[in-house]
């Protein structure tokens, strides 16, 4: 890439180090993170962003990887392993597991919202202060929806309260009627209690969770995590369901079929804690929109979920797994590392 002009920065630096900036906004901020930092590898720039000419602005869960690069799209009814494998025999291409994931595409201002957001990541990082960039003249595509209240929410490390966790926890509290909430690490602990307080408080509210099954989790101890919250929610009324056959590494939440998230953040402690992960979500205040991820979202992948039950936590080793944690994980809880 940078053979062909393309410029690059290495995202793993070390924030000890002061930065030569001008900025002084800029500089304040490289502060705060240098004295809310103990540990350069436990803090990720986890964004996930493409901005194009000041005018669109895409956000949400999707990498560049292998896992991503594929236009054949995969059969959400097949194993991805044993569909990677029949492609690999018959020499078809893309032979290897695929993930489900989203991105969520942005026209107008919050293009340059997010683009400030890059921004100051890219200067930080070390790379050159390109400036404020300016929108160009761009029409919005006929088959796209046109919606009313966009805010971006983004976390850093430093030591105000995390920005994203606070959102989310304001949104659980504020669910009069239903909560959808699709996320592949779902188990920090502020978060899990609130969804359980919600639903105790007010049964006829609908809270349907879906997450990664373990067969296709990229994480062991997040899934080891996760699935020990699962007897406290079916107490409680939550409906929880893992998606099956290809791991779902979506971060999507539609509260009241009008607020919606969209963006990089996972319900975990990297994600979560006020001095961890970079990350960023959008909140769309919008009912037809949020209906609109309910259709394409929720209601697709449930179709192709298992709804966990009762009898998944007892009578059986994997029910044992469930209830009880790996020390390993509580280790890693503890240090709120995971």
């Amino acid at each position: 890439m940078t053979a062909a002009g393309v410029k690059v920065q290495d995202t793993n630096i070390d924030y000890d180090a002061d930065v030569a900036v001008v900025d002084a906004r800029l500089r304040s901020v490289a502060q705060q993170i240098r004295g809310a930092i103990a540990v350069d590898d436990m803090h990720v720039d986890h964004r996930k962003l493409v901005i194009i000419d000041g005018r669109i602005g895409w956000c949400g869960g999707a990498n560049i990887g292998a896992q991503y690069l594929f236009h054949v799209a995969f059969d959400p009814e097949k194993d991805a392993r044993v569909e990677g494998e029949e492609r690999k025999q018959a020499h078809a291409p893309e032979p290897w597991w695929k993930w489900h994931d989203s991105l969520t595409r942005f026209e107008g201002p919050l293009a340059l919202e997010l683009d400030s957001a890059f921004h100051d990541r890219w200067v930080l990082d070390g790379g050159d202060d390109y400036g404020t960039i300016r929108a160009t003249k761009s029409h919005r595509p006929a088959s796209g929806q046109v919606v009313e209240t966009v805010e971006l929410h983004a976390s850093e490390p430093n030591d105000r309260p995390n920005a994203v966790r606070e959102l989310y926890l304001r949104l659980i509290r504020e669910a009069r009627h239903s909560i959808f909430i699709e996320n592949p690490y779902l188990y920090h602990p502020e978060i899990s209690q609130a969804l359980c307080a919600a639903k105790t408080a007010a049964p006829e509210l609908s809270v349907v969770l879906v997450l990664p099954a373990g067969r296709h989790n990229d994480n062991s101890f997040s899934q080891d995590a996760q699935e020990h919250e699962y007897e406290r929610y079916l107490r409680c009324g939550i409906e929880v369901y893992e998606y099956q056959n290809h791991f779902n590494h979506l971060k999507m939440a539609v509260f009241d079929a009008r607020l919606s998230i969209h963006g990089s953040t996972n319900l975990n402690c990297r994600s979560l804690e006020n001095d961890k992960d970079f990350e960023l979500v959008v909140l769309v205040d919008d009912a037809p929109f949020a209906q609109t991820v309910l259709k394409r979202v929720r209601d697709v992948d449930l179709r192709h979920s298992r709804r966990i039950a009762e009898a998944d936590l007892h009578g059986s080793l994997a029910g044992v797994r469930r209830r009880v944690r790996d020390p390993r994980t509580l280790a890693l809880l503890a240090k709120r590392m995971l």
